[in-house]
């Protein structure tokens, strides 16, 4: 009997999702989340697994999400670095961009760099921006940074020269001299982590790299030590930024490839869940501990985009389009200095947690307030590891209530409420940007909260149909075991779209290509290998370009003029406009290689049309006012049930709320799928 088990890791739950391949048959599990052990939880998961008749002997296939390297830059518990720069360039991480954090805001600050200004050490070299020498790197500053670095405490260093991406010869030449001086230090250089154009935004994203590297690569030993012990001798697989999966080893070394891998593998997982249902236009929410992360799908397949950003820091790789906002399950309620109710970024995470958890949280969350509302405490939550206690949930609202003198019910419609609200300012400017209206799409809520607050979302939003696949707790877990193994590859070009131009970039769409099938073939082995292109341009005179994907149909018979129509087609749909008389650059050339991961089964069960009969009723507090609901077990709803809201549908992984005035039913698939009346 063979398994496959994806396993995703958030803020306040590691979920798990274990595939029988013999028989279809998915097993799906949530233990808590062991931040101060990372990697207990794993092993925790495995065992309860296991001792649910899983043979771990039998794993083939382990792919693994985690938020480490993101939580070390949030929580700022990374390497301390030092970053050797160009002479006269030490100032690149104060600089950063001309940007304000809150343009609203006379007082606000930019976050302090993940270097220190006074380990930003300048190395005598210049080269210039066609890529050649005009000084070579001088040893004597070099050897003076290194000693300066070793003096301060540094464990890592970040090499980021001056047009480096034209040529990274003198990175290199450095890197080398700091491996001879001091072997103990640990060495990226930005040419290396990614090549592309604008010093900062690479040196930052290098500096990202390295600054989670050492947990990261603690963190993944610990994981394949731990397999090892459970006798699963499949090799650790990693969830990528850009909805792929790529090896442990390869993840030790390109740190940055998996700092977003929870989100995306969510995005990866309702991808298959919508193209299963026939869904061409879906909004995602992925809504757990923490935050709550929206992305758009059209056929079942996201969007992707460079600019992420980590904590408050950009990121230059290829990561699927996500838009996030600080509320989620955990997120704290509180008042400001002005009186206002608000709710996040601040998280209880699962240590202390939300108060109802007794784990020692005092202060009043999201989960607290569905908990007083009724929707929550009717079920299982998170798998029965939890317990949530309805009058610790009440003691930490009490004294918000009583500061706006509301009665504790109202309070906690109002967090739900705030935390919508902000989820919804997120909403519209994906939307905006995607040149879409609210009505043409489906919601789809998953994470541990998601299906709790989806439909209220919805309502709000404008959104009219609401689908909840079978797992929705786990489908991070489960998009693991859809991503596919992908590499990625990029080049700076800065070529204009002309005769000589072009032979130019047909050049480097072919070694782009052949460098990604390699690199596959190095984490995977031989094999098929699936290869896309894109290319990132602008209007000459522009500062910033758009990725426009390469079809299958242009890169198969290249063209100038083709690229040239996908550009301004492009460029009127994000903008509204194009001028196809204006001259075009080419700034950067993209290839991803893939390799399609095993299919997920997706059985479909016969419809009988019925009216499921609730079995209990309830009380809810919603609209300002108590009113009875029923309660629903998902296990229940066979294909063809159906009801009315107001409702509270339970399962293991999740807590399904479906408002007045809307309509559910359960299709062939195994889908919840709620209606507006």
């Amino acid at each position: 009997m063979a398994w496959r088990i994806g396993v995703d890791i958030g803020g306040t739950f590691a979920d798990f999702a274990a595939l029988d391949t013999a028989s279809g048959t998915l097993t799906t599990l949530k233990v808590l989340t062991t931040p101060n052990a990372p990697g207990e939880d794993v092993a925790e998961g495995l065992r309860r697994l296991a001792s649910g008749g899983l043979e771990l002997g039998g794993v083939e296939r382990f792919v693994h999400g985690t938020t480490v390297g993101v939580n070390t830059v949030i929580q700022r518990r990374g390497a301390p670095l030092a970053l050797f720069t160009t002479a006269g360039f030490t100032d690149i991480l104060e600089l950063a961009r001309l940007r304000m954090p809150d343009p609203y805001s006379l007082f606000c600050e930019r976050p302090a760099p993940l270097v220190p200004r006074q380990h930003v050490f300048g190395i005598v070299e210049r080269m210039d921006a066609e890529g050649a020498t005009l000084t070579a790197p001088d040893r004597a500053s070099v050897e003076a940074a290194v000693a300066s670095a070793t003096a301060a405490g540094c464990e890592g260093v970040v090499v980021s020269f001056l047009h480096a991406w034209r040529n990274p010869a003198h990175e290199e030449a450095v890197a080398a001299m700091i491996g001879e001086l001091a072997p103990d230090l640990f060495v990226f250089r930005g040419s290396e982590v990614w090549p592309a154009i604008r010093e900062y935004e690479r040196s930052s994203t290098a500096v990202l790299n390295a600054y989670v590297h050492p947990r990261i690569a603690a963190y993944l030993a610990r994981i394949q030590e731990q397999l090892q012990v459970a006798g699963i001798a499949a090799p650790l697989l990693l969830t990528t930024s850009a909805g792929g999966t790529m090896t442990a080893e390869r993840g030790k070394r390109d740190c940055v490839g998996m700092l977003l891998s929870g989100t995306a593998s969510g995005v990866v997982g309702a991808g298959v869940v919508a193209r299963a249902a026939g869904e061409k236009a879906v909004l995602t929410l992925d809504m757990g501990g923490t935050s709550a992360d929206v992305a758009l799908l059209v056929d079942g397949v996201p969007s992707f985009g460079a600019g992420q950003t980590v904590g408050e820091f950009p990121l230059s790789i290829p990561t699927v389009a996500v838009i996030s906002s600080g509320q989620g399950g955990g997120s704290i309620a509180r008042l400001d200095a002005q009186g206002v109710l608000q709710v996040g970024p601040e998280s209880a995470g699962s240590t202390p947690g939300p108060a109802c958890f007794g784990r020692g949280g005092t202060r009043m969350t999201v989960t607290d307030a569905a908990l007083i509302l009724g929707i929550l405490g009717q079920g299982e939550l998170g798998f029965g590891a939890i317990a949530p206690d309805k009058g610790l949930a009440e003691a930490a609202a009490a004294p918000i209530a009583g500061q706006l003198g509301i009665e504790v019910a109202a309070l906690a419609e109002g967090v739900l409420q705030v935390a919508i609200s902000g989820m919804l300012v997120e909403i519209d400017k994906l939307l905006a940007r995607a040149g879409m209206h609210a009505s043409e799409l489906t919601l789809m809520p998953f994470g541990g909260a998601g299906p709790m607050l989806g439909a209220l979302l919805a309502e709000t939003a404008g959104i009219k149909r609401v689908l909840v696949a079978p797992g929705p707790g786990t489908l991070c877990a489960l998009g693991a075991l859809a991503a596919d193994l992908r590499r990625d590859t990029m080049r700076t070009v800065l070529l204009s779209l002309d005769g000589r131009g072009w032979g130019r970039v047909g050049a480097v769409f072919g070694e782009l290509a052949s460098e990604a099938r390699t690199a596959l073939e190095a984490m995977g082995g031989a094999g098929e290998a699936r290869v896309s292109l894109a290319a990132d341009m602008r209007y000459r005179g522009q500062s910033y370009e758009l990725t426009v994907p390469v079809p299958d149909a242009v890169a198969g018979a290249p063209s100038p003029a083709a690229l040239l129509e996908l550009f301004h087609r492009t460029h009127g749909e994000q903008f509204g406009h194009s001028d196809p008389a204006a001259p075009v650059e080419v700034v950067s050339l993209r290839a991803a290689a893939s390799r399609a991961a095993p299919p997920l089964p997706m059985p479909r069960g016969a419809e009988a049309v019925r009216d499921a009969v609730p079995e209990a009723v309830i009380r809810l507090f919603l609209g300002g006012r108590w009113q009875d609901a029923g309660l629903h077990r998902r296990a229940a709803l066979t294909a063809g049930a159906m009801f009315a809201g107001p409702a509270v549908v339970t399962q293991a992984d999740c807590t399904v709320l479906v408002p007045p005035g809307w309509n559910a039913r359960a299709d062939a698939l195994g889908n919840l799928i709620l209606e507006a009346a």
